[in-house]
């Protein structure tokens, strides 16, 4: 019984250091595309990027379901902001090419930025 018990720990271990992997994976293909889809030229990360958009803590404020919907429809997100920003990202050409995995990794690396950074934390 001990025994049965050890082992289903372990697994349980060893399939939450798999799942991890996948998520930092999968987080890092976010990460790739944030910088080959240039979301750096409206946003911010860890002072990098254009300081109008700071999405440094964001997934403190928002779920990965909400960060999905900012993805996959924008235009829907900004119609629930109290003040229209300058720039709408539904004007975003390049996110109307986004897959739904392109979505999921991208929430995956903004899911990782969850503490407020500044340049002078870095």
């Amino acid at each position: 019984m001990v025994m049965r018990r050890l082992a289903l720990v372990a697994l349980m271990g060893a399939m939450t250091a798999s799942v991890s992997a996948q998520s930092a994976t999968l987080a890092e293909a976010g990460k790739q595309l944030y910088a080959s889809k240039e979301c750096a030229r409206c946003h911010m990360v860890k002072g990098k990027g254009n300081k109008m958009s700071k999405l440094d803590g964001v997934a403190s404020k928002l779920s990965a379901r909400d960060i999905g919907r900012w993805l996959s429809a924008p235009a829907e997100m900004e119609a629930t902001l109290d003040h229209k920003p300058k720039v709408r990202m539904s004007s975003r050409k390049s996110l109307k090419n986004l897959t739904q995995a392109d979505v999921a990794a991208l929430v995956a690396y903004l899911m990782t930025l969850k503490q407020r950074e500044t340049a002078d934390t870095r």
